[in-house]
């Protein structure tokens, strides 16, 4: 079911998935387990309300510089390797997808390309910015307060697919050139469409994304450009200096 609604039949195909399906199985029993004693008691219930908030990929930093993702090892996430790729802490992006290898006729080389069934051969993903994402946290808080609606599922999803060469592309001209990347193996698990079907968020909520994959590509370039050892560093004087007066 592509775009996926949230009434689609969860069946994860890795461990990662299996375990967001777990937790969201715990969160349902305990909340309904809650509001089922509390009735058996002649207590009052409501107050008992859970969000299963469907994250898609979230990408981007904080528009400002100072604050984004500052991971430990080996990012799990696609942008996050691009920019470790940008700063030179990764020689290349490993893109997963090759089907077969091909004889170049050219070059003395052997050549892998993606054989995804998708437009340039690469898995296709649902990209959010990291702020909208945040707005989709708090929309649901204020749902859950004002609605009580139980639990509910939301997808925070832009609803809009996005290949992986489109992404590698779209941040290496935020970059200014080109970044280096290499064609290997499927991983286990992967499937070659996630992206979502935002409608319930969008009409329950009241939410939805606002910002662009490009303005997601920008904030991430600004903050690993200025902060290439994430926390482990003191932030710029110019850029400190640069958000205390309002500016980008």
């Amino acid at each position: 079911m592509i775009p996926i609604p949230e009434h689609c039949p969860i069946g994860p195909t890795n461990p990662y998935g299996r375990t967001k399906s777990t937790i969201e199985l715990i969160i349902t029993d305990h909340i309904e387990a809650q509001r089922t004693n509390a009735k058996k008691a002649g207590k009052p219930f409501e107050q008992w309300n859970g969000a299963l908030l469907r994250y898609f990929n979230p990408a981007g930093s904080h528009p400002s510089g100072i604050m984004g993702e500052d991971p430990l090892g080996v990012p799990f996430n696609l942008l996050p390797l691009l920019g470790q790729v940008a700063t030179g802490q990764r020689e290349k992006l490993f893109v997963f997808g090759d089907g077969k290898e091909i004889t170049s006729a050219h070059k003395p080389i052997r050549l892998r390309t993606p054989d995804y069934s998708s437009r340039d051969g690469t898995a296709i993903r649902d990209y959010i910015h990291v702020v909208d994402l945040a707005n989709g946290h708090l929309a649901a808080l204020n749902h859950l307060r004002e609605k009580r609606p139980g639990v509910r599922a939301w997808n925070l999803g832009s609803g809009r697919g996005c290949t992986v060469f489109q992404m590698i592309n779209a941040f290496s001209k935020v970059v200014g050139h080109p970044l280096k990347y290499e064609v290997v193996g499927r991983r286990a698990g992967d499937v070659l469409d996630l992206t979502a079907n935002p409608a319930r968020a969008n009409e329950e909520l009241g939410w939805k994304t606002e910002l662009t994959l490009e303005d997601a590509c920008e904030d991430l370039w600004r903050w690993v450009s200025n902060n290439p050892r994430g926390y482990r560093q003191d932030p710029p004087e110019a850029l400190i200096k640069a958000v205390k007066e309002g500016k980008k």
